[in-house]
C-alpha cells in the first residue's frame, strides 16, 4: 500500500474511532473527507500553532461541521490539539465538540448550521482581500450546505467581488440525512458554480493526486472543486445514508486497524506533518519579520479613550429628527478616532444612511474600499460579517430593516454563541416604519434578540444616545451588539446624559417619592415625558426612565438597579411585543397586534402611543392595581 493510502487508512481509523469512544457522531463525511483534508493539511495550507492569528495563515473551514472529527485530527498532526483531545470527542468542555466552535485552537469558524461555514469562508476572504494577504480560504462543504439558500447569497458575493483567494470544495456523496439527495434537488453543480462565473474542477475524492493538480492551479477568480465522494469511504458500510449520523460499530471500525495499538498515529505520518510544521514556521517568521498588520484590538487600544470624545464632546439636536439621521456621522468619526471599520448593508445604504460620502466602496476594482454592498442577502451578510470582525484586523457591521434582521438570525445567533463583536445596525425600528405596513414591522423581534445570550440591544432616543451606542459597539470585544434606529422623526429629549447612559438605564426626570415610574425606549422617550407632565397635573409624582438597553443596565450593581426601580407602580411604554418587560416592569404598554399601514402619525394614534391615550392607559393599569 502506498504510504499516503496509509496516512488516509490511519486518519479515517482515529476519526472513526472518535466517534465509536463518543457512541455519537457522523462518520460518512469524516471518512470521505480524509483524503483531501490530508492534502490541504499535509502540503498545501500554511498553518502553524505559534502563529494562530497571523495575517499570513490559510484557513481551512468545514462548514458540513459533523465531518469535524478529520479536521480535529488534522490539527493534531499540527499540534494544536493532543491525542487526549481526540478522545474526548463530544465530551463536555472538551477541545472537540460535535461541530466546530471557534474556542478550540485552530478552528477559524463556529459551524453547524449548514452553510454557515461557505459564508465564513467568504468574509475571511474579503478581510484578506482589505489586508492585501496572500492567503487563501479552503472551504468544504456538503450536500447540506450546497441546498441551504445561505450558499446561494454568498456564493453571487464572491462572484461579483471576483474573490480569486477562495476555494470552494463541493463533498458530492449524493446523501442528506433521508436518502439520496434525488430526493430533494435535480440541478447541475457545475452548470451552477458556472453561472456564478467560478473556475470549476471536478475529480474523485480519492484521487490525491487529481486534488493536488487543482489546487495548485493559479486562480483568477473563485474556485469551485466538485469532490465525488462515496459516504463511509474506505469501509463496508460505504454508500449507505445511515453512516451520516451513526457510529458504525468497532467491527467496522477494526477495518481500518493496521496494528496492535488502539488509537495511535502512524510514526511515518506523525514525521511527514513535523515535516511541514518546520517549514511553516520558517514561513512564518520570514513574513512576520518584514510586515505586520495592526491588529484591531491593538488599535482599539491605542485609541479607547479618545474615541469617547465621539459622545462625551457631541453636541446634542435640537430638532425632531430620525435617529437613523444620526449614524454615518457616528461612524466617521469613529473611523477618524483610528478604529479600523469595515461595513456594510443589504442593499439599504440609502435607506439606512449608513454610507457617507467619505467612504468608498469594497468592490472588484477597489479592495481598499470601506463599504461593503451586500445586495439583498441579509443570512450573507451576517454570516460573511462574522469572519471579518474574527479575523482579527477590522470590526464589521451589517446594517438593514430591524424586521429583515431576522433573516440574518443564524448569523447573528452564531456570532453570540462565538464571541464574535459585530456591530448590527437595524433601522425602521417599528409601527413608526409606517405605510409599508405589518410586514416590515418588527414588533417582535426585540423580545428575540433580548433573550438570546451574549448580545446588547440598544434603543437611542436622541443623537447622544445613538453615538454612544455606536461607540459601544464598536468597543466591544467579545460581545456583539445591535442598535435599533427609527425612520420617523423623534422629538428631541433634552434631559439625556452621558453618565446615565453610559450605565444603560437612567432617571431622565427624577421624584423623591414617585408614584409612578415609566421606562421607555427610543421614540417612545418623548411620549413618556409629555405622558408625564398630563399626568403630574393629575397631581400625581412621576419618575421617567431611558431603558436604552437592558443588559447594559442588568450588568450595574444591585443598589444602581433598585434606585431605578424603586417605586410603587412601573409601567413599560414600548411599540413593540411587551415579552421581556415584566422583568422590570408591574404593567406594559405596547404592541399587542401586528402593525398596519398608515403613515406614522396615525400609526401612532391608532395603537395608542400618543401622551394622551397613554395617560388614560396608566390610569386605568393604576386603577386595576389597586383593586
Amino acid at each position: 500500500m502506498p504510504v499516503e493510502d496509509k496516512f488516509i487508512k490511519n486518519i479515517r481509523y482515529i476519526a472513526a474511532s472518535m466517534i465509536e469512544i463518543a457512541k455519537s457522531g457522523h462518520p460518512g463525511a469524516s471518512l470521505s473527507l480524509a483524503p483531501v483534508l490530508h492534502v490541504l493539511f499535509g502540503e498545501v495550507i500554511r498553518i502553524h500553532k505559534d502563529f494562530q492569528d497571523s495575517e499570513y495563515r490559510d484557513i481551512v473551514i468545514v462548514s458540513n461541521g459533523h465531518a469535524c472529527p478529520t479536521q480535529y485530527i488534522c490539527l493534531a498532526l499540527h499540534g494544536y490539539l493532543s491525542m487526549e483531545d481526540l478522545k474526548l470527542f463530544r465530551k463536555i468542555n472538551s477541545h472537540t465538540p460535535g461541530h466546530p466552535e471557534v474556542f478550540t485552537p485552530g478552528i477559524e469558524a463556529s459551524t453547524g448550521p449548514l452553510g454557515q461555514g461557505i459564508g465564513n469562508a467568504v468574509g475571511f476572504a474579503i478581510s484578506m482581500k482589505k489586508i492585501k494577504s496572500p492567503a487563501k480560504v479552503f472551504v468544504i462543504f456538503g450536500d447540506g450546505c450546497y441546498q441551504e439558500g445561505i450558499s446561494h447569497e454568498v456564493f453571487a458575493i464572491a462572484a461579483n467581488l471576483n474573490l480569486d483567494n477562495v476555494v470552494f470544495i463541493y463533498d458530492s456523496n449524493q446523501i442528506t440525512i433521508d436518502g439520496s439527495t434525488e430526493l430533494s434537488m435535480n440541478e447541475s453543480a457545475e452548470k451552477r458554480f458556472k453561472a456564478y462565473g467560478f473556475e470549476v474542477f471536478s475529480c474523485q475524492g480519492e484521487d490525491i493526486h487529481e486534488i493536488r493538480n487543482i489546487l495548485a492551479q493559479e486562480q483568477k477568480a473563485p474556485k469551485a472543486i466538485i469532490l465525488h465522494t462515496r459516504i463511509a469511504e474506505g469501509c463496508s458500510k460505504v454508500g449507505s445514508y445511515l453512516t451520516h449520523g451513526q457510529p458504525l460499530g468497532q467491527a467496522v471500525v477494526d477495518e481500518f486497524k493496521d496494528n496492535e495499538e488502539e488509537f495511535t498515529f502512524n510514526d511515518k505520518m506523525v514525521a511527514y506533518y513535523s515535516h511541514r510544521m518546520d517549514q511553516n514556521l520558517k514561513y512564518f517568521q520570514e513574513a512576520e519579520a518584514k510586515h505586520k498588520t495592526q491588529k484591531f484590538n491593538q488599535a482599539l487600544e491605542s485609541v479607547f479613550e479618545k474615541s469617547k470624545n465621539v459622545y462625551k464632546n457631541h453636541k446634542k439636536n435640537t430638532d425632531a429628527r430620525p435617529t437613523r439621521q444620526y449614524i454615518a456621522d457616528t461612524l466617521d468619526d469613529l473611523r477618524a478616532c483610528g478604529l479600523p471599520v469595515l461595513g456594510g448593508s443589504a442593499d439599504l445604504a440609502s435607506s439606512t444612511l449608513t454610507r457617507s460620502n467619505l467612504e468608498e466602496d469594497f468592490n472588484r476594482k477597489n479592495y481598499g474600499g470601506t463599504y461593503i454592498r451586500y445586495g439583498i442577502r441579509e443570512h450573507g451578510m451576517t454570516s460573511i460579517q462574522n469572519s471579518i470582525t474574527f479575523h482579527g484586523f477590522y470590526k464589521s457591521f451589517s446594517a438593514t430593516f430591524f424586521e429583515f434582521l431576522a433573516y440574518g438570525y443564524p448569523g447573528v445567533r452564531m456570532a453570540a454563541l462565538g464571541k464574535i463583536p459585530n456591530l448590527y445596525i437595524a433601522t425602521h425600528d417599528s409601527i413608526g416604519l409606517g405605510e409599508d405596513g405589518p410586514a416590515h414591522q418588527p414588533i417582535e423581534l426585540y423580545p428575540l434578540i433580548r433573550a438570546a445570550i451574549n448580545i446588547y440591544l440598544f434603543r437611542p432616543c436622541d443623537s447622544l444616545e445613538v453615538r454612544f451606542a455606536l461607540w459601544f459597539g464598536l468597543t466591544r470585544t467579545e460581545t456583539p451588539v445591535v442598535v435599533c434606529c427609527t425612520r420617523q422623526p423623534v422629538d428631541p429629549v433634552s434631559e439625556t446624559s452621558i453618565e446615565g447612559m453610559e450605565k444603560g438605564a437612567y432617571f431622565l426626570r427624577k421624584t423623591e417619592k414617585p408614584d409612578l415610574t415609566l421606562l421607555a425606549t427610543g421614540s417612545e422617550v418623548p411620549l413618556a415625558l409629555r405622558a408625564a407632565d398630563l399626568l403630574q397635573k393629575l397631581n400625581l409624582s412621576v419618575s421617567v426612565v431611558s431603558m436604552l438597553s437592558f443588559e447594559l443596565f442588568d450588568e450595574q450593581s444591585d443598589d444602581y438597579k433598585q434606585s431605578l426601580l424603586d417605586s410603587p407602580q412601573i409601567i413599560s411604554i414600548e411599540a413593540a411585543a411587551t415579552f421581556g418587560w415584566s422583568k422590570y416592569a408591574h404593567h406594559s404598554i405596547g404592541m399587542e397586534t401586528y402593525g398596519a399601514s398608515a403613515n406614522y402619525k396615525s400609526m401612532f394614534d391608532y395603537f395608542g402611543f400618543t401622551p394622551e391615550k397613554i395617560v388614560d392607559k396608566i390610569l386605568t393599569l393604576m386603577k386595576h392595581s389597586e383593586k
